[in-house]
């Protein structure tokens, strides 16, 4: 015969509660210095070099330039990730092969970074 153990999770809190303070009176929050809080401001797209190009064409890198950037950043090719090149904090490289360039029609570009998206613009693929 198996019994199930029980633990009421207020026992937990109420345990949890008694340990606050414990420990090196060194690292308690007062001598640890004030919190520092990271923001980051959303990326920004404002141009695309070249903005458009013809079906079918040879794989090239376009220029992004915006703001707001980290080197984790990500462009998104009609919501599919793409070869990335960080420059700066103002400009990516987004390398471009055969398959982003197959088919004709206007395609959303955007960028991810910090997790969090830019604006989109349009790349006039004809």
């Amino acid at each position: 015969m198996r019994y199930l153990g029980y633990r009421p999770a207020g026992l937990f809190v109420l345990c949890c509660l008694f340990t606050i303070g414990c420990g090196n009176p060194s690292h308690s929050p007062a001598s640890i210095g004030p919190t520092k809080v990271f923001s980051s401001s959303p990326p920004s797209l404002a141009t695309l070099s070249p903005s458009a190009a013809p079906a079918n064409s040879v794989p090239f890198s376009m220029e992004l330039d915006g703001a707001n950037f980290l080197t984790d950043a990500i462009v998104f090719w009609n919501g599919t990730p793409v070869s990335t090149t960080f420059v700066n904090s103002h400009q990516l490289l987004a390398n471009l092969n055969g398959t982003n360039l197959m088919l004709s029609g206007m395609i959303q570009v955007y960028v991810r970074t910090g997790g969090l998206n830019s604006n989109t613009l349009e790349f006039d693929l004809h």
